[in-house]
């Protein structure tokens, strides 16, 4: 059976219907092919989204959502998109929320209790999908409350806590063993860990990894805390080199911090790493930059985006009918100049 060709109207706009009579498919086909649904032959997806490119089919997302009962929305809160850390977990759920046409509310809560309250109420009034949550300190009951609406949530870059929820991390305490562990090799024995704020997870499994290091081979532990800012490294850095007990590397516990740090010391004529080694954790691309180099952990940011939308995508394709599923990716270290 030959396509039957639709006569061009400007004052009109094309249905999908429209666009499935041009390609010779039903309708429910043409759908199923500009949402790239694996069952739809590579052929059949070429003709129907040369099609509606020809024709500048726009689709109608508000019938679409009506139609499956989804807004095609996710939220996604970060505590504070100025940290390259989650500017790249962002960038990989965007990755896959693209591919397959939902859009990605992006809320960031500046690790702000009261913002984290104000986007969660924004967020159920616009009937998001279903919600990621990265390094925030989002409160519990805010989190049962999505439950109970049956609002899908998966973590991203953080464990659930006990609440059951899918979620996609990095061993922390593995990392923070790996870094300290190869600080002490090099010879180092007074190692500093320099946490971010002290409610993160994040910092206290990383804390947990460099204090087992330590105690291991019966160094004795010291602990300073920063915010995970750069600038709170700057700062660090008098500390560091005018105290009484003056280290002779420190372990940050994200690469903001650790390049503030390097930057403060330099500042004050300490060199990095003849006089104190710096190591820090994430890998982001600015520590490849510096000089000294950065010396740091590798946490796969980009893949806990790219992971973390995909299991929330499926959730919401099966209903949450299963068991919640923790991913667990690989950290190692890179080595550089600064350590």
């Amino acid at each position: 059976m030959q396509p039957v060709a639709v006569p061009a109207n400007k004052n009109k706009r094309l249905t999908l219907r429209d666009i499935a009579k041009i390609v010779g498919v039903s309708a429910s086909t043409a759908s199923r092919a500009l949402n790239n649904n694996s069952a739809i032959s590579e052929e059949i997806r070429r003709k129907v989204n040369k099609a509606a490119k020809d024709a500048n089919y726009i689709p109608n997302t508000l019938a679409r959502g009506l139609a499956l009962q989804r807004s095609q929305l996710i939220g996604l809160l970060v505590p504070s998109i100025a940290n390259p850390f989650f500017a790249e977990i962002l960038r990989g759920a965007h990755d896959v929320a693209q591919q397959k046409s939902y859009v990605v509310a992006l809320c960031d809560t500046q690790r702000d209790k009261e913002r984290e309250e104000l986007f969660s109420e924004r967020l159920l009034q616009s009937q998001v999908d279903g919600i990621i949550v990265t390094g925030s300190v989002m409160l519990e009951d805010r989190l049962i409350e999505w439950r109970k609406r049956n609002i899908p949530v998966v973590f991203a870059g953080r464990r659930s806590a006990g609440m059951r929820f899918s979620g996609v991390s990095v061993d922390d305490v593995s990392a923070g063993y790996q870094a300290t562990r190869y600080l002490i090799d090099k010879g180092h024995k007074k190692v500093l860990f320099f946490g971010g704020k002290q409610d993160s997870a994040a910092t206290r499994d990383r804390q947990r990894g460099y204090l087992d290091a330590v105690e291991s081979l019966g160094l004795s532990p010291s602990v300073s805390y920063g915010d995970y800012g750069m600038e709170s490294g700057f700062r660090e850095a008098a500390k560091v080199a005018q105290g009484k007990d003056r280290p002779d590397a420190v372990f940050a516990a994200n690469d903001l911090m650790a390049i503030g740090l390097i930057m403060g010391l330099a500042n004050l004529g300490v060199k990095v790493p003849e006089d104190i080694a710096v190591m820090g954790c994430d890998d982001i691309a600015m520590g490849a930059l510096i000089r000294p180099a950065l010396t740091s952990v590798r946490i796969p940011m980009y893949e806990i985006g790219v992971r973390a939308m995909g299991l929330l995508l499926h959730e919401l394709e099966v209903g949450q009918t299963g068991p919640a599923e923790s991913i667990l990716l690989d950290c190692g270290l890179v080595i550089r100049d600064s350590a």
